[in-house]
C-alpha cells in the first residue's frame, strides 16, 4: 500500500502526466491546468498541442494570445541572461519557469483551418456574408504572423473557398500555405481542400520550398478537379517518405500519372484511398496490389471511366473484361503481394466485373481485415455460408441482408473462398500473366 506521504498527486511528474494528457478532451485538459500551478505545468503544453480553431475571430484570439506567451518568454529569456551575467545562483531548483510550461517542442503540432472557410459558407446562406478570402490583406497578414508561431507543426489543414476557386485566386491561397511550408520544415501531414480550384505546377513551385515535404508522410487532396497533371508529378517528385495518399474529384488523374508513385513510392506507401477519380482505370488498382506489399488500407470508390455520364452506356469499352479467368485468377494469385490488409472499401455505380479483385483480396486478407466496405460480395457471400472466420473483423458494411458482422467473424474453421470452380477442376497449366501496369 502506498501512503499519502510517497504519492502526491499535486506534483504529479511530467512523464506520467504527458501519457494522461493523450486519454484527455480539451476541456479535461483545461480542467487539469485549473488544480494548480504545477498540472498547469504539466498540461498547459498538451492543452496547445491541436487547439480547435472556430472561424476567424477565434483565430484571432489564438493569435493574440500567442503574442502574448512570446511576450513573456522573451523576458523571461531576458532575466535568465541577465542572472547568468551576474553570476546568481538559483536557490530554488524546483521552481518551475513560465518557459518550462511552453516548451517549444511541445507547442502547435496540428492546426486544421478549414473551419474559416466553412464559417463563411454557413452564414452567406444566412446573411448574404462575403466568403473568406486569402487575398484580404489583414487575412494575410494574420496567418502569416501565425505562420510564426509553429516551427514545430506536424499536420495542416486548409481550404479553398467556394468562390475563389480559379487560377487567378490559386497564387493567395498558395502564399498563405507557403507561409506555413517555409515555417514548419517537420510537416509530416497535409489536407489541401482545392473546391475545385485550378491548380498548375507553378503555383506549388513558386510559393512551396521543396524541402516543406521532405518529411510529408500523409497526403489528402480533396475536391482536386481542376488540378494539372504536372501538379501530381512535382507532389511524387519531392515526397519521399509518403506512406498515406487520399486523393477525391479529381478529372487529371490518369494511369499515366499515377503510375510514377506507385513505382517510386510503392514499398513504403500503406494507405491509399482514391474516390470519384474519372481517368482512372483498372490498370491502376492492378498496378497498386502487385506493387505496394505494405499496403494496409485501400479505398477504391467509383473511379474510372464509368464515373462519367456519358460513358455509362451498357456497351461502354471501358467496363472491365475477362476473357479467360482461370488464367486472370492465376496470374492474381501469382503477382498479389498484398497480405495483410486491415481496412477494405470498394465501390462502383453499376454493376463491374472488377470486383472479382476485391473479392480475391478479401480471401487473401481474411486473417488481418477489421474494416470491409462495400456494395457487393460474392466472398462474402460464400464467407457467409461456410462459416469461414475473420478474426479481426469490427466492422463490415455490406448492402447483403443476410451477410453479417456476427456471421463474418465467429469462430468456425477456415476455408477458402473466391477460388474458381473452373480454377480447381483445371488440370492446364497456364501461363502466368503480368498485371503490373
Amino acid at each position: 500500500m502506498i501512503s499519502n506521504t510517497n504519492l502526491e498527486i499535486s506534483f504529479l511528474p511530467f512523464e506520467i502526466a504527458e501519457i494522461i494528457s493523450k486519454h484527455l478532451d480539451d476541456t479535461s485538459l483545461a480542467n487539469c491546468c485549473l488544480v494548480n500551478k504545477h498540472w498547469y505545468a504539466c498540461f498547459i503544453s498538451s492543452l496547445w498541442e491541436s487547439p480547435s480553431i472556430n472561424g476567424l475571430n477565434h483565430l484571432k484570439s489564438l493569435h493574440h494570445s500567442l503574442e502574448s506567451i512570446d511576450s513573456i518568454l522573451n523576458e523571461e529569456e531576458e532575466e535568465k541572461e541577465e542572472k547568468e551575467n551576474q553570476k546568481e545562483d538559483n536557490t530554488n531548483e524546483n521552481k518551475i519557469s513560465f518557459s518550462d510550461s511552453f516548451n517549444s517542442s511541445k507547442l502547435i503540432k496540428k492546426l486544421n483551418l478549414m473551419s474559416l472557410v466553412d464559417e463563411y459558407d454557413i452564414s452567406e446562406q444566412k446573411t448574404n456574408a462575403t466568403s473568406f478570402d486569402y487575398a484580404d490583406s489583414q487575412t494575410r497578414s494574420l496567418l502569416r504572423e501565425l505562420s510564426t508561431h509553429c516551427p514545430h507543426l506536424k499536420s495542416l489543414a486548409l481550404k479553398v473557398p467556394s468562390e475563389k476557386n480559379s487560377s487567378k485566386d490559386a497564387p493567395n491561397f498558395f502564399y498563405s500555405l507557403g507561409q506555413f511550408a517555409k515555417t514548419a520544415l517537420k510537416l509530416e501531414s497535409l489536407t489541401l481542400d482545392f473546391n475545385d480550384m485550378t491548380v498548375f505546377s507553378e503555383h506549388l513551385e513558386e510559393s512551396i520550398p521543396a524541402e516543406a515535404f521532405s518529411k510529408l508522410q500523409t497526403l489528402n487532396l480533396q475536391n482536386s478537379t481542376m488540378v494539372d497533371d504536372s501538379s501530381f508529378i512535382w507532389i511524387w517528385s519531392n515526397c519521399p517518405n509518403l506512406t498515406s495518399f487520399t486523393i477525391s474529384q479529381s478529372s487529371n488523374l490518369n494511369d499515366y500519372i499515377l503510375n510514377p508513385l506507385i513505382r517510386l513510392r510503392a514499398d513504403k506507401l500503406k494507405v491509399f484511398n482514391l474516390e470519384r477519380c474519372s481517368r482512372l482505370s483498372i490498370n491502376s488498382l492492378l498496378n497498386i496490389i502487385v506493387s505496394c506489399k505494405n499496403l494496409e488500407n485501400l479505398r477504391w470508390v467509383n473511379n474510372g471511366a464509368s464515373f462519367m455520364d456519358n460513358l455509362l452506356s451498357d456497351d461502354s469499352s471501358s467496363d472491365f473484361e475477362i476473357k479467360d479467368m482461370v488464367q486472370f485468377m492465376n496470374a492474381l494469385k501469382e503477382n498479389c503481394v498484398i497480405h495483410h490488409l486491415k481496412l477494405l472499401d470498394y465501390a462502383f455505380l453499376k454493376a463491374n466485373k472488377a470486383s472479382v479483385i476485391f473479392d480475391y483480396l478479401i480471401d487473401r486478407n481474411k486473417e488481418s481485415l477489421e474494416v470491409i466496405k462495400c456494395d457487393t460480395s460474392k466472398a462474402l457471400i460464400s464467407a457467409s455460408q461456410n462459416n469461414v472466420v475473420f478474426p479481426h473483423l469490427k466492422e463490415v458494411s455490406f448492402n447483403n441482408k443476410n451477410v453479417s458482422l456476427k456471421d463474418l467473424s465467429k469462430s468456425c474453421s477456415t476455408v477458402d473462398l473466391c477460388e474458381p470452380k473452373e480454377q480447381a477442376n483445371s488440370t492446364e497449366n497456364n501461363n502466368n500473366m503480368n498485371l503490373a501496369a
